[in-house]
């Protein structure tokens, strides 16, 4: 049997490989957990979430399906986190979820159509104002709202969190925009991380809420 043909795969594992990440196996996907040199909590680092589930919910049920994952019918570009998932509200009838939802809520699983990719960092909004015109700053897309716009004309979901930027994108574009927004980073010394990293920025922010 070839075990290695049963795992599913992100569309930057070859990217990471070639560029000496650790590769490890996380609920049957290839993710890359660590570079050898990436950067500390502090610095600006890139980090591929492709592995994440990923789900779509569309049509008039959609106030439903987000009232039974959330609790609440979330307005509209607004993000809710919690249980380990965020949930998008894009539009009065559509919502992506990035994480794991309830079996009852129509909820169409799209994993491997869309490449997640977290910029996280000081100088994360500097990086994206290379590459983008959308206007990012936190008056008009405050922590937990998103939006959609081009970068380098590849559609984009963005999602602002506390310390970072989701960026969401067809995963046919992917190997392209994750160069493009390293080459914008260099001159932040903007480096690729593993999903470690992006566990240890999680069980930070999550710490400092419980502490407040």
């Amino acid at each position: 049997m070839n075990v290695t043909s049963q795992m599913a795969r992100g569309p930057l594992v070859d990217l990471h490989w070639r560029s000496g990440a650790t590769v490890e196996v996380i609920d049957g996907w290839q993710v890359a957990v660590r570079y050898s040199q990436q950067q500390d909590r502090t610095g600006n680092a890139l980090v591929d979430l492709s592995h994440v589930p990923t789900f779509e919910i569309n049509g008039p049920e959609v106030g439903a399906a987000l009232n039974s994952i959330c609790g609440v019918d979330m307005p509209l570009r607004k993000i809710d986190s919690a249980d380990g998932r965020h949930v998008y509200r894009l539009t009065p009838s559509r919502a992506i979820v990035f994480g794991n939802v309830p079996s009852n809520t129509g909820a169409i699983d799209v994993t491997g159509g869309w490449t997640s990719l977290a910029l996280i960092g000081p100088d994360a909004e500097r990086i994206l104002n290379k590459v983008t015109a959308v206007d990012l700053r936190e008056r008009t897309l405050p922590v937990q709202a998103c939006c959609q716009g081009p970068i380098f004309g590849v559609n984009t979901l963005f999602g602002r969190f506390s310390d970072r930027f989701e960026l969401h994108v067809c995963s046919d574009s992917a190997e392209f925009f994750w160069d493009v927004l390293m080459d914008a980073g260099a001159e932040f010394g903007l480096r690729p991380a593993g999903v470690e990293l992006d566990q240890c920025k999680v069980q930070s922010d999550e710490c400092k809420v419980q502490s407040a």
